[in-house]
């Protein structure tokens, strides 16, 4: 198994993020704690000095696996479901920008907190749900259409109802991506099963993790505090080993907290993990 972790390339109060401030550091420490790959959040692609970056991932040996669009949502309040078109349009343009970015480094795009969620229900929050999720399927089909020329992946995760009410739990995506299967270049999407997420939404998370394994393109380890594994109750080696047995060849990235404290965080995280694929083999 390989594993990532993820990095803001600028600074943010976005909370699960261990590393953020100077990028070069935080790519070093990475790569000497042991990493294979790093996950990047970014808000202004455009100001990202591409070259610069290259060379700090050439010179750690260490690619970029993913490139994040939750800080577009989280500080720009842009989203794919939006009632206000302009700004579904907006999210859309600055997608863009990130699947720019990230086509430099062959590195995918999670969709996350940027589809957004529905804040009036009207009293039917079935048709409300469908209604958006209608207006994150051509968001995203634009997207899509845009990044065939890199071949970009799309991998979309599950977020529990605290946080959102669109996409809870692997089921539902799933159940997206059959209802517009006709406009999606399934070759390149996917789901990013998050067990922080699924400890709260998933009845059992080895079960759906086993029933949904087909589509599930990459996967974030955090604990049910969402502390790095070890800190809390989930039982990872359970998902570990459904993963394992279905020969689930992506990576296991941790997007967590950076308790007690960053490096601590990235260096526990990666220990457990590892001790318990060596406990499992």
């Amino acid at each position: 198994m390989k594993y990532a972790i993820v990095v803001s390339i600028f600074k943010t109060e976005f909370g699960p993020i261990v590393f953020k401030g100077n990028l070069a550091d935080n790519i070093k420490l990475a790569s000497n704690l042991g990493y294979d790959a790093v996950e990047f959040a970014v808000k202004n692609p455009e100001s990202v000095d591409i070259e610069a970056l290259k060379k700090i991932l050439e010179q750690y040996n260490i690619p970029a696996l993913t490139f994040g669009t939750g800080q577009v949502f989280f500080d720009q309040g842009l989203s794919f479901s939006d009632k206000d078109k302009n700004k579904r349009e907006n999210a859309v343009k600055s997608v863009k920008r990130i699947i720019d970015l990230a086509a430099n480094f062959n590195a995918s795009i999670i969709i996350g907190l940027i589809r957004g969620k529905v804040h009036s229900i009207d009293g039917n929050p079935e048709n409300a749900i469908k209604k958006a999720e209608e207006k994150v399927s051509i968001c995203l089909k634009e997207c899509m259409d845009y990044s065939e020329k890199y071949g970009t992946r799309f991998f979309i995760e599950p977020i529990n109802r605290y946080e959102t009410n669109i996409f809870n739990t692997l089921s539902s995506v799933s159940s997206f991506f059959n209802r517009f299967k006709d406009i999606f270049d399934l070759n390149r999407i996917g789901i990013l099963a998050d067990t922080f997420h699924m400890n709260i939404e998933e009845p059992v998370i080895e079960k759906s993790i086993q029933n949904h394994i087909k589509m599930i393109k990459h996967v974030h380890f955090a604990d049910s505090n969402r502390w790095a594994p070890g800190y809390g109750h989930t039982d990872f080696e359970r998902i570990f080993k459904v993963l394992k047995d279905n020969n689930y060849s992506g990576y296991i990235s941790f997007e967590i907290l950076p308790l007690p404290d960053p490096v601590a965080a990235a260096r526990d995280a990666l220990s457990y993990i590892k001790n318990l694929e060596r406990k499992i083999i």
